[in-house]
């Protein structure tokens, strides 16, 4: 009878804990659900801030000028260099202005400019229909209400700041009026998204005010509401993310722009996972307690409170844990969050400075590769003993993930000290260690931000500092950087230059030219070498030197090799068609390749595709590449010989490292770097390198190539050392396909291929 009783009361208990369960799941989820709509509320109102902000500069370059002395007088008719000292390409872009309208009072047009798209470009004057809609709409911009206006142009909205011309001294009467204008645009844009730190999307509407057809039902049902819609739009898109949006009038208060942001829900997929694990637990627990109950009916109140604080203090402990990093036991970025901001507050309230300190180990990916995640994880716990050991009690150290830590320095007197904490942290962790009987020396990368210099928030100052760390790692890594807002615009340079280059990739604006090598004793060409070219939308030219680290940094390196890859198989099948003699080209290939492309299986496919030998393509990788993972590289490399390839080590001469590598990788060419072979006539020291690297090569059965041969004293003292083949300016500059052609035609004639007369029309001079 006790034991139906009690499996009846545990039934009624399990009944109870699932209402229990379904009902406070229910409610904390719309709980947290409410909390994401706030949440997402207060953002796009951060964003909507960062707007105003943005165009109240507009509204203030405005003043600036609408009130100046200079600017009256010339409206007053007074001669002068006002116009070209005032209205420059440079000055604009630096107020953000995109055009500029002066006229007298009569509404006549004094002054318009538009500022070009493309940089550099000189000034233009406003489009006439774009200069009509602004008189039009002239009484409107300059009425008396504060603020900048929307305004709907066939270029698009523009942000229009409009005011009488007035004195210094704000005197009258008005002698003319003054517009600055400002594109909702794609750079406005980027530049709310640095301020809010939150994705923005402009909708512009048409004259309806209805939004794009790719628009989702809920905004075109919220627009159809008009003046009686609320200001705020929140929508679910999905579980995952959460989309707000206000919307923006013009002028005349007609519906323009609707101003979009979207975070992830992550609230409400923590509620649902921290509910879900919570109730399982009570309910594994309540399992325990029943199996506990039925074998020892006799157990007392006193165990059972026992098992309870048991189960409060694991609680407990998983709380801590989440706040932990599970390797190194430091502090993790959750609890980073929530700490961070009470101790700028407390460096805010006595008056102290505060250092974030955002290390990262250089190269660490390197132990990973040789010794193994074992390894690494081991490196990583020493790291972490060593920098909370080489800061003060106080300070705060996190590991952020991976290989990057970051160090809270806090109580600081001045920025000055914050040197010294730098040094200190790279001297400690350069100090050898021994990890699974390997010696590993690790220098570290820190990128430093200084509360309140360089933010005053938690999120400025970890954006600052990992864009000093950014460059440091930029100047050489093992190094450490404060940060300066120069940072911030060579960063944006340098996204500008990968998104230019990714552009230029879809636009066809990339192409290859083909230098020649030579075979010194017969002049004969014996092969080609692609060279990569990138000429702008505006006609000049982008040197590799700027745009090849960037390739490489972001990963475009890959897309940008299956390219070249294509189009020299493409080139050559082409001189196949045309009856050209064919000699091998060599392609240069990055490690981003050989990390992440099957390239022996790319370069058959390209060369079936277009119907050639595999075995004309032929590959170059730098000396610095080849020898920092060699065996990483031995099965790509080997892949690439059985095509009947050839690998070929580019810059030799210019590695610090033993040359075991030619003993273990596939290589069949040396091409000595041009820094030896441009002194060589004059400097003994660099003949004597080139001679040793001749010998080498021989003794080792290799081919050697000279580069940047100039002159014919360079070709004549290579000549003398044996060294094979050659290419260089003297020879042939880099040419086109077009002109190639016309020299391997000559190929056919073995008269004319003996001739050195006749191959020098390779070069145009």
């Amino acid at each position: 009878m006790r034991k139906q009783v009690l499996i009846g009361a545990c039934l009624a208990a399990l009944a109870v804990i699932a209402i229990v369960f379904f009902a406070a799941r229910g409610m904390l989820v719309h709980s947290f659900a409410a909390i994401e709509d706030e949440q997402a509320k207060l953002n796009i109102g951060r964003v909507r801030k960062a707007l105003q902000a943005d165009i109240a500069q507009l509204e203030a370059a405005t003043a600036d000028y609408a009130f100046s002395d200079d600017t009256y007088e010339f409206l007053e008719g007074q001669e002068g260099d006002f116009i070209p000292s005032s209205f420059t390409r440079a000055t604009l872009d630096t107020l953000h202005v995109q055009v500029a309208w002066l006229a007298g009072l009569n509404g006549r047009t004094l002054v318009n400019f538009a500022v070009p798209d493309e940089p550099g470009r000189p000034l233009v004057g406003i489009p006439r229909e774009v200069l009509s809609k602004l008189q039009s709409a002239a009484p409107l911009l300059v009425a008396p209400q504060a603020g900048v206006k929307l305004i709907r142009l066939p270029a698009g909205v523009l942000a229009v700041s409009a005011m009488h011309v007035l004195r210094t001294d704000r005197s009258g009467p008005p002698a003319g009026l003054l517009l600055f204008g400002r594109y909702l645009d794609s750079t406005l844009a980027a530049r709310l998204v640095d301020t809010s730190q939150a994705p923005v999307q402009f909708t512009f509407l048409d004259e309806q005010g209805r939004a794009p057809s790719v628009t989702s039902q809920a905004v075109n049902d919220w627009l159809a509401l008009g003046n009686s819609a609320p200001d705020i739009l929140v929508q679910a898109d999905g579980r995952k993310r959460l989309e707000s949006h206000v919307l923006l009038r013009d002028v005349s208060g007609r519906p323009l722009v609707v101003l979009s942001t979207s975070a992830t829900r992550e609230a409400l997929l923590l509620g649902e996972r921290t509910i879900t694990l919570v109730v399982a637990a009570l309910l594994g627990c309540f399992a325990l307690v029943v199996i506990m109950a039925v074998t020892l009916l006799n157990r007392n109140w006193r165990t059972r409170a026992a098992i309870q604080r048991a189960w409060l203090d694991q609680q407990r402990k998983i709380s801590r844990l989440a706040r932990r990093d599970a390797l190194t036991g430091l502090p993790n970025r959750l609890h980073l969050q929530k700490l961070l901001p009470r101790l700028i507050m407390r460096a805010a309230r006595e008056g102290t400075r505060l250092a974030l300190l955002y290390v990262d180990l250089d190269h660490f990916k390197n132990v990973n590769d040789s010794l193994g995640h074992g390894s690494g994880d081991r490196l990583l716990t020493s790291i972490a003993e060593r920098l909370r050991g080489s800061v003060a009690g106080h300070d705060l150290v996190v590991r952020m993930g991976g290989d990057e830590f970051l160090v809270v320095a806090t109580l600081l007197p001045d920025a000055e000290v914050v040197n010294t904490i730098a040094d200190r942290i790279g001297s400690v962790l350069a100090v050898p260690l021994e990890i699974d009987e390997v010696t590993l020396s690790i220098s570290p990368s820190i990128g430093i931000s200084v509360y309140p210099e360089d933010g005053s928030d938690p999120e400025s100052l970890l954006k600052n500092a990992d864009i000093a760390l950014y460059h440091a790692k930029d100047q050489g890594r093992g190094n450490h950087q404060f940060y300066t807002p120069e940072m911030n615009a060579r960063l944006r340079e340098r996204l500008w230059l990968e998104r230019e280059l990714r552009q230029a990739l879809e636009r066809d604006q990339l192409s290859l030219e083909y230098q020649p090598c030579f075979d010194l004793q017969t002049r004969r060409p014996v092969s080609l070498e692609a060279l990569l070219r990138w000429r702008t939308a505006a006609g000049g030219f982008v040197p590799p030197s700027r745009f090849i680290p960037i390739a490489e940094q972001s990963g475009l390196i890959v897309q940008i090799g299956d390219w070249v890859l294509a189009k020299v198989c493409e080139q050559l099948a082409q001189w196949q068609r045309d009856h050209v003699p064919l000699v091998p080209v060599s392609v240069n290939i990055s490690v981003r390749q050989l990390e992440h492309v099957q390239l022996a299986n790319a370069a058959v496919a390209q060369a079936r595709r277009v119907g050639i030998d595999a075995s004309l393509l032929h590959f170059e990788i730098t000396e610095s590449a080849a020898m920092q993972n060699s065996q990483q590289y031995l099965g790509a490399l080997q892949a690439l010989r059985q095509l009947g390839s050839r690998i070929l080590i580019d810059d030799f001469g210019t590695g610090y490292s033993s040359l075991s590598y030619l003993k273990n990788l596939p290589v069949d060419t040396l091409k000595i770097d041009r820094a030896f072979v441009r002194d060589m006539v004059q400097d003994t020291n660099d003949a004597a390198i080139v001679r040793a690297i001749v010998a080498v090569a021989k003794s080792l059965g290799l081919q050697i190539v000279a580069e940047g041969i100039e002159s014919a004293e360079q070709l004549e003292a290579l000549r003398k050392l044996d060294c094979e083949c050659g290419q260089g300016f003297y020879l042939s500059p880099p040419v086109s396909g077009e002109v190639c052609a016309s020299v391997l035609r000559q190929l056919r004639d073995r008269n004319a291929v003996g001739e050195a007369p006749k191959l020098r029309l390779l070069n145009p001079t």
